[in-house]
């Protein structure tokens, strides 16, 4: 039985010894408590059980828990620049038992891991199925979702060191994925615009109903755009949003 309670005890002592003023460290913890309950809701819309609910809740809690180490060591939470978050989180968790703490079941704590280190991979592992298919596609649409969310007002210094992107390109490449409702591979990313625009393009790989509800109740979309105008943004938001609006009903 998971006490996500008892849980989010144990992850807030966990945090604890990274430093809290950090403004980079008070987004991923703000963001993991979002996400938990961003999964919790898709997984209640789905009509799951009360476990497989609680389960959905454990992963959002436990997806980021790589982030933290990671900035600590390598002072950025780029991948590409360090090590892969989720491999590293599950990886910690795995480390002395530390899941243990968190569920004892020895069946849920493969779904929590296999979930983790699918959660930020370009396309899920193709192998899963059952609960953990389930599980990987919830937390992935939680993340996703909570991701949106940050751009709508986090500091353009926070998330990218600089205080404006707006007078940056954004690659033929990206715009042409983009409006063929396709998600971008990350290499074909180079400059804050592509990341940006990428990042928006991440609901072309969001899988259930009641997350693209979500997505149109919160205007996500229409509130990320308002911060980069441009005549490209306006295009992106008319396709976005048509998307959404066909995904949501």
């Amino acid at each position: 039985m998971i006490n996500i309670e008892k849980s989010k005890d144990i992850f807030k002592n966990y945090v604890e010894k990274y430093d809290r003023t950090n403004p980079r460290i008070a987004l991923k913890i703000a963001h993991t408590y979002r996400v938990t309950e961003t999964a919790k809701k898709i997984a209640e819309e789905m009509n799951l059980s009360e476990e497989q609910i609680k389960l959905a809740e454990l992963i959002g809690l436990l997806h980021d828990i790589g982030r933290f180490e990671q900035l600590k060591r390598y002072d950025t939470f780029n991948d590409s620049e360090s090590i892969n978050h989720a491999e590293f989180g599950a990886s910690l968790l795995e480390e002395n038992n530390f899941i243990n703490e968190f569920c004892k079941d020895k069946k849920s704590q493969n779904i929590i891991l296999t979930a983790i280190r699918n959660h930020n991979k370009y396309k899920i592992d193709d192998t899963l199925e059952g609960e953990s298919l389930l599980q990987s596609k919830i937390i992935r649409d939680a993340d996703k979702i909570d991701i949106l969310n940050l751009m709508t007002f986090e500091k353009f210094e926070t998330l990218f060191k600089k205080d404006e992107i707006i007078d940056e390109k954004i690659s033929e490449q990206i715009l042409k994925d983009f409006f063929n409702a396709k998600q971008t591979n990350r290499q074909y990313v180079k400059t804050d615009m592509d990341n940006w625009t990428l990042d928006i393009g991440m609901i072309f790989d969001i899988n259930f109903k009641p997350s693209f509800k979500i997505l149109k109740e919160k205007d996500y979309i229409n509130k990320i755009i308002d911060r980069t105008k441009t005549d490209e943004m306006e295009q992106i938001r008319k396709f976005a949003n048509n998307y959404i609006e066909e995904k949501s009903k």
